[in-house]
């Protein structure tokens, strides 16, 4: 087995027995695929096509081959030149981007500054964004020639060049922007890959766009990403020979390594959290919140569900991250089930506290589910598992905001400005029922106006403890990826961000 690992993130601990998984047969000669096609089964579907709209940052996976960013992401999260070539803060309020020449949208559309603008102005303002809190501090996009864009900001965010690197920097064809082009329905971006075909809940295929400005990017000749929920699917789809890779969870470590494939392991920032919409149930009270901080055995979770292969964190990020406050410890979460009772008592649910969770439907997520809700029945807490097709989870909690809480994982973001604004702010798209802190929203405005990298990371670990001591979230663990492939796949490579992309990979 080949192992690779982000800076030490992730320590791989003892593996434990998981019940109720049956052995998967070696894969033999004839799990072969068509020449020249790189075939990903993953396991979500998109909530839809539109960048700016895409309610979850793992959308970007199939989206982002057809639609280029403004800005890239190094492996390691680092912010790298994209459809802007350079960039550079002219001063706190100004962030000049250069442009890259020669580009053109798939419809043959010139990318250029206008169509920045116009690409931002319309993230901004397009009925349900998804990426309009973190365009906030964008007031306006100054055109000043053709390879020359302005972001001029109403207040100071040193994270915006990483928040480029996501939906909000993705660049829509102006064209189809003014023809009214549906973008659930067609995608028309700059990306080193057109797509042409994509059905819903099943797959989406691509064709290399043969004007892309990084000809090396798109190795393959096709893409083909196969949308799998069911874990041990994805892996039979590999060791038959349906796809070339996919990532399953740690509990098919051991089935992974009898088909024979190539399995690695690495960490990433992703990490399975439960969201509480703090309007709704008893969630507005903090004594109810620590309690299920507390009811939980994670280390539990960790050996049963994950056979050791996660990392238990009271924060939202891990040992080793810059954001990550060494000197906090993880008190908070420590499992005490009697303080639970307490704190629950205290807070007039001494008989017991009933709410909803929506899960996405698969495999993947439905043992954690189980072992959650039977760790909290010990201390009276029902939790009510209600599943749902993935795609449409982003929808549910924070735009219908249907159910009291989500148990999910948090795609990470490139910088942790962008996971504060999103989650903990009292606008925050991923904030259902907006409850916050005054102190959070100041430590929040300083992170985003400090640039010094000691400074800057000194804010973060004051805002990361109030966030835990407010219990603005409840983390529950920081699984590792397992990722399974042929010997075919050349240039697929693990990402801190947790995110494949599919820049230089491609099949013998």
């Amino acid at each position: 087995m080949r192992r690779r690992t982000f800076l030490g993130l992730v320590p791989v601990a003892g593996l434990v027995t998981v019940a109720g998984c049956a052995p998967i047969p070696s894969s033999g000669p004839a799990a072969q695929g068509p020449p020249g096609v790189f075939r990903y089964a993953y396991e979500l579907t998109p909530s839809r096509l539109d960048p700016h709209r895409a309610s979850i940052s793992q959308d970007g996976v199939t989206l982002f081959p057809a639609y280029d960013r403004l800005v890239h992401q190094s492996p390691v999260g680092e912010p790298e030149p994209g459809l802007a070539r350079a960039w550079a803060w002219e001063d706190p309020l100004a962030l000049r981007l250069d442009l890259r020449p020669g580009v053109t949208f798939h419809d043959g559309t010139p990318f250029d500054a206008a169509a920045v603008k116009a690409n931002i102005e319309r993230a901004k303002t397009v009925q349900g964004s998804a990426v309009r809190t973190e365009l906030d501090p964008v007031a306006s996009v100054e055109v000043r020639d053709a390879l020359t864009a302005v972001l001029r900001l109403s207040y100071p965010s040193a994270s915006l060049p990483a928040v480029l690197s996501d939906r909000a920097g993705a660049m829509v064809s102006p064209k189809a922007l003014a023809d009214g082009v549906d973008l659930d329905a067609v995608a028309v971006g700059a990306g080193m890959y057109r797509m042409v075909e994509h059905n819903r809940g099943q797959i989406t295929r691509f064709e290399r766009h043969p004007g892309y400005w990084d000809p090396a990017a798109a190795a393959a000749e096709k893409l083909e990403i196969h949308h799998i929920a069911d874990a041990a699917t994805r892996l039979n789809a590999v060791r038959t020979g349906v796809v070339d890779a996919c990532r399953v969870p740690p509990a098919l470590l051991d089935q992974a390594k009898q088909t024979g494939l190539e399995v690695s392991t690495a960490g990433s920032l992703n990490f399975n959290y439960f969201v509480l919409n703090r309007a709704r149930s008893a969630f507005g009270d903090l004594r109810v919140r620590r309690a299920l901080n507390h009811a939980l055995d994670r280390e539990a979770i960790r050996q049963g569900v994950y056979r050791g292969l996660a990392t238990v964190s009271a924060q939202p990020f891990v040992p080793g991250y810059w954001a990550y406050d060494p000197d906090l410890g993880d008190d908070a979460i420590r499992f005490d089930p009697d303080l639970a009772r307490r704190l629950l008592a205290e807070a007039g649910l001494g008989d017991g506290l009933r709410f909803s969770t929506v899960i996405p439907t698969g495999s993947d997520y439905q043992p954690l589910a189980e072992a959650i809700q039977a760790q909290l029945a010990a201390v009276g807490v029902t939790m009510e598992i209600a599943p749902a097709a993935p795609d449409t989870m982003g929808d549910l909690m924070f735009v219908q905001e249907r159910y009291d809480a989500m148990l999910a994982s948090w795609g990470p973001r490139a910088d942790p400005s962008m996971t504060v604004a999103t989650r903990y702010t009292a606008n925050g798209f991923g904030n259902p029922g907006g409850q916050t802190t005054p102190r959070l929203e100041e430590l929040h405005k300083q992170a985003l106006a400090t640039t010094d990298p000691a400074a800057r990371s000194a804010v973060m670990h004051d805002l990361v403890d109030e966030v835990v001591d407010q219990v603005l979230e409840i983390p529950v663990v920081f699984p590792e990826d397992v990722v399974v492939q042929s010997s075919r796949v050349v240039g697929l490579v693990p990402r801190l961000m947790h995110r494949p992309e599919f820049r230089g990979v491609t099949v013998r």
